[in-house]
């Protein structure tokens, strides 16, 4: 959703588009936070580029869509030869302007701190309710995987579903927004843009596991995505608390340097669960409905920019090792063309 009142606010104070770009609080919003999570950014020297021409996409897509990335290039090269001290230079400019025309009363910037305000309350509010969802997530997890009572487990699975429904949907909605009318044409166009995210993919997962038996590799994903959001947040609002310096803070950052690993073994349980579905169909216990809906969401998954590094990674590693055993058995290399014609007609 586009941040009108962030556009407003730089053209009134005359800052340059690559700045006020430069300038947003990334850290503090879910979405951004939440795509950076499934970028590869290049190792060494070249990561801090990379990580602004991101930011810079990202950023022309979610809060202006007048943004020129270009913009971004050449404001990050000027301010490592200085273009902050040029910055600053035209800033004690205007400040000198002001000062000489104190015959004229400045404009009320009331609007702009009132207009803040109510964005970080509803930015907090937000990341309030996703942190409850994921503590949810979190506890219903460990009373399904629980080994000592049964019914305990039924109970916490169908409820455990149904919260990754609800967060998931929240996710979807919070980040694309809905259609911007009810009709074919328009949801059709919001639904070609949100399936390429990996919200979208995982709500579609939690959805077929809620209409469907309990499958506990399924979970994987939702399990482990949750910890991170609810570390992050925890970190956020009470990074400065002696408890989580001493405790929670070493965890966290152990974490984070593990968090592109944790994402390859995402990628790695997905496709498991992808061939165990299929072994299922020989046992009284199979899922038709799952399998189609996860093979569905593994092929959306292999084109989209959120999730196609790690998934193709594991597909790579896949083929690799079954090299050989394809060669002695035909039939094999039979069922892998067929896969690789699926995933091919669904290139988006």
């Amino acid at each position: 959703m586009l941040q009108s009142g962030a556009q407003a606010a730089a053209l009134c104070t005359n800052l340059p588009a690559s700045y006020v770009c430069s300038a947003y609080d990334f850290d503090s919003n879910d979405d951004w936070k939440s795509h950076l999570r499934n970028v590869e950014l290049p190792a060494g020297s070249a990561a801090s580029a990379a990580l602004q021409k991101v930011k810079a996409k990202w950023y022309k897509k979610n809060v202006d869509s007048d943004f020129d990335p270009a913009w971004i290039a050449s404001s990050h090269s000027s301010t490592a030869t200085g273009g902050s001290a040029a910055y600053s230079s035209q800033q004690q400019q205007q400040q000198q302007h002001s000062s000489s025309t104190t015959s004229r009363p400045p404009p009320s910037t009331s609007w702009r701190g009132a207009s803040s305000q109510a964005g970080s309350r509803q930015a907090l509010s937000k990341q309030l309710n996703l942190a409850i969802l994921q503590a949810g997530v979190l506890l219903l997890a460990l009373l399904y995987l629980q080994p000592l009572n049964r019914g305990v487990s039924a109970w916490a699975y169908k409820r455990l579903a149904m919260t990754l429904v609800i967060l998931q949907g929240y996710k979807v909605y919070g980040a694309n927004g809905g259609p911007a009318a009810w009709n074919t044409a328009a949801i059709t166009a919001w639904a070609q843009r949100v399936l390429v995210t990996s919200d979208a993919h995982y709500l579609i997962l939690a959805v077929a596991a809620y209409v469907n038996p309990p499958v506990t590799l399924l979970l994987v994903p939702y399990i482990v995505l949750a910890a991170y959001g609810l570390a992050d947040f925890v970190s956020q609002q009470y990074g400065s608390h002696p408890i989580w310096q001493r405790y929670g803070a070493p965890l966290h950052q152990k974490m984070l340097a593990y968090y592109q690993k944790a994402l390859q073994f995402n990628a790695q349980s997905e496709i498991m669960l992808g061939f165990q579905l299929i072994v299922g169909l020989l046992f009284p216990g199979r899922a038709p409905l799952l399998l189609m809906a996860v093979w569905q969401v593994l092929r959306l998954r292999f084109w989209s920019v959120d999730a196609a590094v790690h998934h193709r990674m594991v597909w790579a590693g896949l083929d690799q090792m079954s090299g050989r055993v394809r060669q002695q058995v035909p039939i094999l290399q039979k069922a892998v063309t067929f896969g690789v014609n699926f995933f091919h007609a669904g290139r988006q």
